[in-house]
């Protein structure tokens, strides 16, 4: 039976449901639903059989959890089709259509939203937010066990909280703030110390002539930040108070600065392999809330390879965006990059008004911190020297992820900030020969049965000298020799 995977749709944003030619399908109980669920987080990739174990059945599975996760999968393909899920050595991956589910259908017209918006079309903009918010019929992954509820939900409500904080920043572009009042007085009761929200809920109020109350807004959330975590609220919301009380601080448009998403990684390599185990150590990092990452290992080995592969994967869950840095570490006559140039270049990113920086690296630092401190950002420390030259860099607050990759190890990182170490080792044989045949392509000594193993072996399992002998023997022209 042939499954035709463009007729099954997928529902995530709710109760977690399957529909083939627009009919529902039964699933079945909350574990075969999560999963499901599971693998459709992850559509064609990959996800191992004891990560499914544990969104399944948690810390305690049963000794039976790994055959009852097979009676899972065949029910999942007698209903679903038996070509939709595809065993590996030690995984499953689910074959979905590109846009298969609602959450990447979400991501697809907030991403347009956000075109729409940097373009001025603002009446596009809402009309395609609200299309991506009519995808969302509850909370999010209804009907699965509680481990894949604790450690996938959030990120997905956070997108969604992400998306409505565009919408309602359009609306108060369009001069619909006051329309925009009762959500967010909901939204900021349902998350209280959440800056944005109430940075929105005073612009809409100010924009209807409601000034004091958007100032008694800011006084509530200041006495509960004095009240409950002893700190104020962070620099931009305090700057946003400051223009409120004294509207002729401001100095015309060139003085404001637009809201900034920077997206900075470069672009991964084609034919990643292998790192399965690195990469669940990033994603179980992350879902326990690790904030620091430390990725070492020889020179090209694949530190840099690693952390852009797992930084595109996981873009969606830092909607605030992503930085990159190059520190220069182990470059051949230049210097590392220094401490205070480093954070010009970040905050440059994130928008700063580069008239107004600090002189000295400590305010740098400083305003860095104030300026991450509310956002969920990705920042890409890449080839850094030492723990010096990092530790300055690292963002104010909770919520963001710092990956720095290096040669060193950087002792004082683990120690003093907790940062989990991810040691790369050599590839394997088998997936040494997979990543040459790979960028080698047909051409050249990577068609014979013996020559990739071969030259694989010389590369001493390095991805850089890997892809550097396939590129030059599957160059144009005849085969050569070994």
């Amino acid at each position: 039976m042939q499954t035709n995977l463009s007729v099954i749709r997928y529902r995530l944003l709710g109760s977690v449901e399957a529909h083939s030619g627009g009919r529902r399908v039964a699933l079945g109980g909350p574990k075969r639903r999560t999963v499901l669920a599971a693998l459709l987080l992850r559509p064609n990739t990959v996800v191992a059989d004891d990560r499914l174990i544990d969104l399944v059945w948690g810390d305690d599975p049963p000794r039976s959890a790994r055959p009852q996760l097979q009676v899972h999968i065949h029910e999942l393909r007698k209903r679903l089709g038996p070509a939709t899920i595809v065993r590996h050595s030690y995984g499953y991956q689910l074959l979905a259509a590109p846009g298969a589910t609602d959450a990447e259908e979400f991501r697809r017209l907030v991403a347009l939203a956000r075109v729409h918006r940097s373009e001025g079309r603002r009446d596009e903009a809402a009309r395609t937010l609200r299309s991506a918010m009519a995808l969302w019929t509850g909370p999010a992954l209804g009907g699965v066990t509680a481990p894949l509820e604790e450690k996938a939900r959030p990120a997905l409500e956070e997108s969604r909280l992400y998306a409505l904080e565009e919408l309602y920043g359009v609306e108060v572009e369009r001069g619909r703030g006051s329309s925009a009042v009762p959500e967010l007085r909901t939204l900021c009761s349902e998350h209280p110390t959440r800056e944005s929200l109430v940075a929105l809920l005073m612009s809409a109020l100010h924009s209807c002539g409601r000034t004091g109350e958007a100032l008694e807004a800011y006084a509530s959330l200041r006495d509960l930040f004095a009240r409950e975590m002893g700190i104020a609220p962070g620099t931009q919301l305090q700057r946003l108070h400051l223009g409120l009380l004294s509207p002729e601080r401001e100095e015309g448009p060139a003085r404001r600065r637009p809201s900034v998403r920077p997206a900075e990684l470069p672009h991964a390599v084609r034919g990643f392999v292998a790192r399965d185990r690195e990469l669940a150590v990033l994603d179980a990092g992350r879902e326990g809330r690790a904030s620091l990452f430390l990725v070492t290992g020889v020179a090209g080995v694949g530190k840099t390879a690693l952390a852009l592969h797992w930084g595109h994967t996981a873009r969606e869950d830092f909607p605030d965006g992503q930085l990159y840095l190059d520190l220069r570490g182990s470059a051949c006559g230049e210097a590392p990059t220094q401490p205070d140039d480093a954070l010009r270049q970040l905050l440059r990113s994130l928008g700063a008004d580069t008239r107004d920086l600090p002189a000295d690296a400590p305010g740098l630092a400083k305003l860095f911190r104030s300026m991450t401190a509310d956002r969920r950002l990705l920042i890409l420390l890449d080839d850094a020297a030492s723990a010096e030259q990092v530790v300055p860099l690292l963002p104010g607050g909770p919520d963001s992820t710092v990956l720095v990759t290096g040669r060193r190890d950087l002792p004082d990182l683990v120690a003093l900030f907790g940062a989990v170490r991810i040691r790369l080792d050599v590839l394997s044989e088998e997936s040494s020969v997979e990543l040459f045949r790979f960028v080698a392509g047909d051409a050249g000594p990577a068609s014979g049965p013996s020559a990739a193993p071969a030259i694989a072996g010389d590369c001493g399992g390095l991805p850089l000298a890997l892809r550097m002998a396939a590129a030059t023997m599957g160059a144009a022209g005849p085969p050569r020799p070994v």
